[in-house]
């Protein structure tokens, strides 16, 4: 063999060696980038993801899923706080455990830009056709005629069980309770963990006068709901345990304010929840408020107060929602250390009797976006998986349910122009409903007045 023919057959050699090195390290390369984005996925389906966003699903019964249903476990564990030191505690910032979806100051960020992108678009039309003075005045939502653009397939009747769709896990395990001390606990965690499934960004159809509402959960507990009011608008609901265990119900006046900058409602009500032990506890929502309607990160924040009572216990608690409300200046000049505004806190007392004082039992510290924390036990917290249990529609209803509305079922075929012929054909015949209403009682009175000078 011949020199040249050495040296060529060693180049080769040698290049078929940095071509297998080289294709070795790239697919090392490749399966460490393979590992990476496996750990990626699995932390990502970790994450607690919900479609709260979005429009909401009208689920018709699915017998598998009920079959299937199992409660899940309410696991008490003890607070990363308890772990730490006095001395730590003063320099430590507790993040909560808040999900990954949280604004890094507080409260819920949307994330979905086609959505605020359209609804953006409508609010500039209504601005201009009150000509600015919504920046000055506050508007009822109420008053507001809606393009159905910006609508999901459902009636407020429907998204008042929001809510309330932890009742089935938090609710029965109440029921349960022989503590009241622990029952007001669990009521407490029903009361948060239901709030921050109430930040749709769709808006639902304004329920008509006598409208109804009837739904089951997954685990065949009832839902009834009835528009009872038109003007003020006020909704009343009950929901009931398959084995009467509890019977929650109540009604609200929804009360909605528009200032161009910024949306923000509440629910005005008592929400009571009655247990087969004789055993009552009473609870309000807070205000719920929705900034970056024009322009920014829209945001939805919790303010004000949710008060719970036990008074056959002589028990209460007021939580207070976002404590130390920062505006813009004063965000720049406090500590990243304080709380985010999605942060609430309270105490369960023990009212005063004849024979002992006020007593506190423990205090309740946590976020609506993360976890709940009676001193030093953690009893829930949404990175745990939580999910709200489904709620489905009855296939037999009374003629005044929503599923029967024609706006309803057109927007859920996708007939946006059909929807929004059918839903002013209900508003023009709800204006005409209210004029006579408003002719009858002022006939009644008139009547009385009669009546009354009659006798004298």
């Amino acid at each position: 063999m011949s020199k040249v023919s050495k040296k060529t057959s060693t180049k080769h050699t040698k290049k078929e060696k940095e071509t297998k090195t080289k294709s070795k390290s790239k697919s090392k390369k490749k399966e460490k980038k393979t590992k990476k984005t496996k750990k990626k996925e699995i932390k990502e389906t970790n994450k607690l993801v919900l479609n709260v966003e979005e429009a909401r699903q009208v689920n018709a019964p699915d017998l598998d899923e009920i079959k299937s249903f199992v409660y899940k476990d309410i696991v008490i564990r003890s607070s990363p706080v308890a772990q730490i030191s006095l001395k730590k505690k003063k320099k430590f910032k507790d993040d909560w455990d808040r999900v990954h979806y949280a604004h890094p100051n507080g409260g819920w960020l949307y994330r979905n830009k086609s959505i605020i992108k359209r609804q953006r678009k409508i609010v500039w039309e209504i601005i201009k056709n009150m000509a600015g003075n919504i920046f000055k005045n506050e508007r009822d939502l109420s008053t507001i005629t809606m393009p159905v653009t910006i609508f999901e397939p459902r009636s407020y009747l429907h998204r008042l069980v929001d809510i309330f769709q932890f009742a089935p896990i938090f609710l029965r395990q109440a029921a349960l309770a022989k503590d009241p001390i622990e029952r007001m606990k669990f009521v407490i965690c029903f009361a948060v963990a239901g709030i921050h499934n109430t930040v749709a960004q769709a808006k639902p159809f304004n329920p008509i006068l006598g409208e109804t509402f009837q739904g089951t959960f997954v685990d065949g507990t009832k839902i009834y709901c009835e528009q009872i009011c038109h003007h003020p608008p006020i909704s009343a609901f009950e929901i009931i345990e398959k084995n009467d265990l509890y019977h929650l119900h109540g009604k609200g006046q929804f009360k909605s304010t528009f200032k161009g900058y910024s949306v923000s409602g509440r629910s005005e009500g008592d929400v009571t929840i009655d247990f087969s032990d004789g055993g009552r506890i009473v609870f309000s929502t807070p205000m719920l408020h929705l900034k970056g309607i024009i322009f920014g990160d829209r945001i939805v924040e919790y303010t004000s107060t949710a008060p719970f009572r036990d008074e056959s216990n002589n028990l209460y608690c007021e939580l207070t929602f976002n404590p130390d409300p920062r505006g813009w200046i004063k965000s720049v000049f406090t500590s990243s250390n304080s709380n985010p505004t999605d942060y609430f806190h309270g105490e369960i007392m023990k009212k005063a009797t004849k024979n002992q004082k006020e007593e506190k039992i423990c205090e309740v510290n946590g976020s609506w976006l993360g976890r709940i924390d009676f001193d030093d036990l953690t009893y829930f917290s949404l990175n745990d998986g939580w999910h709200p249990v489904t709620v489905y529609e009855c296939d037999e209803v009374l003629p005044s349910d929503c599923k029967n509305r024609q706006d309803l079922n057109q927007l859920k075929l996708g007939n946006l122009k059909e929807s929004g012929k059918e839903k002013h054909k209900l508003e023009v015949l709800q204006r005409k409903d209210a004029k006579l209403r408003k002719k009858a009682t002022k006939k009644s009175k008139k009547n009385q007045k009669q009546k009354k000078k009659s006798k004298k």
